[in-house]
């Protein structure tokens, strides 16, 4: 979820911000993927970070430029890795606010943004990753609302999200990664994304929004997907993966999370063959979609 809070009123122009640069440290991939239980041992034996971990980071650092009501929830998600990061090397991001639109009561906020990869060798500083969020905020700030999941427009995003099509059994599917979402695990999460957004540390606000409490950060649930996709592809992923998701329901404190992917079709592309999958994320005692979409990855 992007961090909610009180402040002027947004522009109705697009912005375009650099934000800071930083050192990709291994002490900093290990406190991500320690904030998110990812076990994985890929990350330390190849030297290289988690997909979502550059996100994550990248979207801390943009909602210290975004201003936005309580009650705002993530929408959607989009991120494409164009090639992986390793330890030690230095990265920095841009990104770019589009004015609001409206829907109704509601109103979209997109922010797309590109990470950079710089080399004092070269001197040169190639892309490393895209991607997109958007947010979603309800006319009044949020108030509480019954529907405890956020409200259902959200799912209808003119953003473009789609569901993949097709179920048989033909198509092959991982085992699951579930995790227990808790108090801990979100103070833990928030300090590593810098994601501060009280709806995910502080009952008493959180009880006043749509959601009736605390619930996880949309980021941290989307980190289940990536970490079955690494655990399933290996360092594939990790060079190559990319993912465009919807948020659907939010995942409250004792909800137990499990992902569900699949293969949906491996194919000739540019660099060799691409495997499309259907993700998502599931309340385990509901079955309720939280996330779902396509990831992809390059094979090699």
């Amino acid at each position: 979820m992007l961090k909610a809070q009180a402040g002027p009123d947004r522009s109705d122009k697009d912005e375009a911000i650099d934000l800071d640069a930083w050192e990709v440290t291994g002490e900093l991939v290990r406190e991500y993927t320690q904030a998110v239980g990812d076990p994985l041992s890929l990350y330390s034996q190849c030297q290289l970070v988690p997909p979502l971990a550059l996100a994550a980071w990248t979207l801390g650092r943009i909602l210290n430029h975004m201003n936005l009501p309580s009650g705002a929830i993530h929408s959607l998600q989009e991120v494409e890795t164009l090639r992986a990061v390793g330890f030690g090397e230095t990265v920095s991001a841009s990104v770019q606010i589009s004015k609001p639109r409206r829907r109704g009561d509601l109103e979209f906020i997109t922010a797309g943004y590109s990470i950079r990869a710089h080399s004092e060798e070269t001197g040169r500083s190639p892309k490393v990753m895209t991607g997109k969020t958007t947010v979603l905020v309800l006319e009044g700030g949020g108030g509480r609302r019954n529907d405890s999941s956020g409200p259902q427009q959200a799912e209808q995003d003119p953003s473009g999200a789609s569901e993949p099509a097709g179920t048989g059994e033909s198509h092959r599917g991982f085992p699951p990664v579930e995790r227990t979402i808790n108090q801990p695990g979100l103070d833990a999460y928030a300090r590593v994304s810098g994601d501060l957004n009280p709806l995910h540390l502080d009952s008493e606000f959180a009880a006043t929004t749509q959601f009736g409490g605390i619930i996880a950060h949309g980021m941290l649930t989307l980190a289940l997907i990536s970490e079955n996709m690494a655990g399933t592809f290996g360092r594939d992923w990790l060079d190559s993966g990319a993912m465009k998701v919807r948020f659907k329901g939010a995942a409250h404190l004792g909800d137990r999370l499990a992902t569900r992917c699949r293969t949906l079709k491996e194919e000739p592309a540019a660099q060799g063959m691409r495997a499309t999958c259907s993700v998502g994320v599931i309340n385990k005692a509901t079955c309720r979609d939280l996330v779902s979409g396509t990831a992809s990855v390059l094979l090699n």
